[in-house]
């Protein structure tokens, strides 16, 4: 549903406005609450039942799905509705990564911990296959309303999933409360301690800012400058998809601890390339394996970094420090106002050469800086406590 919506929404609101600053806004809002809210959901998810956060915050967004799509069928959709409907899908967004990540953890434990997040990315990657087919279905036949019926029925089923879930929690070794601040400092202090997730944070805003706020010009560019109608829009956004689904896949399989960093450097800088290549592109032919390509290297930056985060960090804390994770990927509704801005000055394809061009430098600047980075090897992290039944 995050990739139906992303497509379906950027289609549709450059279809009621015509401006490519309105498709950047509404991607800004629905990104914000990570940036906002990420550390604060860690730290909480730190201190509560997990599966009760995430399945709540399913079920919420389920409602808020449904009464979206009956504002389309009567007729009383706005754009200002629009935007209230993704922030609230934001802030469901910015509950799901660090919770959801932190119970994979707490599952696996640090030996399983590459293989699981990389079958958790395939298969969120594969939705980005379905996703934008079935929104540029929806949208060339029944209406956006379908898009926002089908997430009502996803969410309440996930939410349903969510709440039966056996899980399983990592005792949590008993200590002071401490308040909310000194939490959050105990976080950023281990992230600031281990130059190879200071390392990973970096790229990652420097990815959100300047990489991935290209996905929102894609209908525009697609409508603008390729000449393409919804259907082919959804399939040029499912084939990064695929892309990044069969790379998710043989990370899966095949990453082993002493080349994460190389994965995940190498990933961000030819998923860079890719996206100014795409940018480049004159013909949707040329764009689709491009966008292929693209989606196979972005799938080793996505992986490596909760990978590296939740290996490196030890249990008791981890909630707090993926929250901190969190807002670096949250630093993305700012590359979405950047993109947006550029776009209406100079075009949605000269905006994605912009940024792309820009992530490059940055991305190669600090692996000048830091360059045994690469050359690291993460070391696994771990709680003195062993795991136990389920934390009510």
């Amino acid at each position: 549903m995050r990739w139906m919506e992303t497509v379906a929404l950027g289609i549709y609101v450059f279809e009621l406005t015509g401006s490519p600053f309105w498709v950047a806004i509404v991607g800004f809002l629905r990104m914000i609450p990570m940036f906002l809210l990420g550390p604060s959901i860690g730290l909480i998810s730190d201190r509560v039942n997990r599966k009760v956060l995430l399945g709540g915050a399913m079920g919420s967004l389920s409602g808020v799905y449904l009464i979206m799509g009956m504002l389309v069928v009567s007729g009383r959709i706005e754009l200002w509705h629009i935007c209230v409907g993704a922030t609230l899908a934001g802030v469901m967004w910015s509950t799901d990564f660090p919770v959801r990540r932190a119970m994979i953890g707490d599952a696996v434990g640090a030996e399983g911990i590459s293989t699981a997040i990389g079958i958790d990315m395939a298969s969120s990657n594969f939705s980005r296959v379905i996703g934008p087919l079935g929104a540029g279905t929806f949208l060339a036949t029944l209406g956006v309303q379908a898009a926002y019926f089908t997430g009502a029925i996803l969410f309440s089923f996930g939410s349903l999933l969510a709440f039966s879930l056996p899980y399983v929690a990592p005792v949590v070794t008993k200590g002071p409360r401490l308040g909310y601040f000194a939490n959050l400092g105990e976080g950023l202090r281990h992230v600031r301690a281990d130059r190879i997730i200071t390392v990973t944070l970096i790229i990652t805003i420097v990815m959100n800012i300047f990489g991935f706020p290209y996905q929102h010009m894609v209908p525009v560019i697609g409508a603008e400058t390729l000449m393409i109608g919804p259907l082919l829009i959804g399939i040029l956004l499912a084939t990064e998809g695929m892309g990044a689904t069969i790379g998710s896949l043989v990370i899966a399989l095949k990453a082993r601890p002493g080349g994460y960093t190389r994965i995940y450097a190498f990933g961000s800088v030819l998923a860079l390339t890719a996206i100014l290549a795409f940018s480049l592109s004159p013909s949707y032919w040329m764009a689709l394996p491009i966008l292929l390509i693209g989606g196979f290297s972005m799938s080793g930056f996505a992986t490596m970094q909760s990978i590296i985060v939740i290996t490196s960090t030890p249990a008791e804390i981890r909630g707090r420090v993926l929250g901190v994770l969190a807002a670096s990927i949250g630093t993305g509704p700012f590359g979405a106002l950047i993109v947006g801005g550029l776009a209406v000055w100079w075009g949605a394809n000269n905006a994605v050469t912009a940024i792309a061009v820009t992530g490059l430098a940055f991305t190669v600047l600090a692996l000048v800086i830091w360059p045994s980075f690469i050359r690291s090897a993460v070391k696994p992290q771990s709680s003195g406590a062993g795991v136990v039944g389920e934390n009510e």
